[in-house]
């Protein structure tokens, strides 16, 4: 009786957080956990959920509270490795994440935040496996090709094999104007001016108003003016000039309180 109203429980929390109700979900919970403290499902998905809103140390907390009371699934481990990495445990959250990448069943949903967690930590060629991986099943995922290719330049491999995962990145999700900025840094590199020159012109104004890698706006700027594209050299340099001023320590002293 009592292992069916714990069921209940958690039914009832999954149903208000898949109809939009994610808070009344985690308060359903903390309120069974409140007289139940030993119920690890219960804090398992309290974990699961607070780490989906963002809650990230109140999951962290949640998660390890589960781990000595039943065993985790596979969404809160990734719940359990993002936990490590915020507090530093960097060893912990490799063990963790290099079974996540090695687990065939890995659910589709959930590599990117496997992707993410071994990026952040270095482990390049992991990180590029699963994004094949992801790519392999779902074969129009241009994310998937994107974080290949930068697993890809991060980890030293040579620079044309990422450029042709950008390209089809951008390929499936033309409007995504970080694939053609990555791109096109990526074309300066092996001296194909033109086709970089190509690839930054056909960013929109807003595209260009978004970018906030400095350096990279300063590579786009001599490449227009060596181009002699004088309009969009005007708008990098614009662009450059915003920056600039936003970061301006005399600025800032002129914003204060006075």
């Amino acid at each position: 009786m009592q292992e069916t109203a714990e069921s209940s429980v958690e039914t009832r929390a999954q149903n208000l957080y898949e109809t939009g109700f994610p808070r009344g979900a985690i308060d359903v919970l903390q309120a069974h956990l409140d007289m139940r403290p030993d119920d690890g499902s219960a804090w398992r998905l309290r974990a699961v959920l607070l780490f989906r809103e963002g809650r990230w140390k109140e999951a962290f907390d949640d998660v390890q509270r589960a781990l000595v009371l039943v065993p985790l699934g596979t969404e809160s481990w990734v719940v359990l490795a993002d936990g490590y990495i915020r507090s530093g445990k960097r060893r912990s959250a490799a063990d963790v994440l290099a079974r996540l990448a090695a687990d065939d069943e890995l659910p589709y949903d959930l590599w990117l935040s496997v992707f993410d967690g071994l990026f952040h930590l270095g482990m390049w060629q992991s990180a590029l496996a699963v994004g094949r991986r992801a790519a392999n099943e779902r074969p129009d995922d241009d994310l998937a090709y994107f974080s290949m290719a930068h697993a890809m330049l991060r980890g030293g491999q040579p620079v044309e094999q990422a450029t042709h995962l950008i390209e089809r990145a951008i390929a499936l999700n033309p409007l995504e104007s970080r694939y053609r900025v990555t791109l096109a840094v990526q074309l300066l590199r092996l001296g194909r001016r033109r086709e970089a020159h190509e690839c930054v012109a056909a960013l929109s104004s807003e595209a260009v108003a978004a970018i906030t890698c400095r350096c990279c706006l300063e590579k786009f700027l001599r490449l227009t003016i060596d181009r002699g594209d004088s309009a969009l050299a005007a708008q990098l340099a614009g662009r450059l000039a915003e920056i600039a001023a936003a970061n301006s320590p005399k600025r800032a002293a002129n914003e204060g309180p006075r």
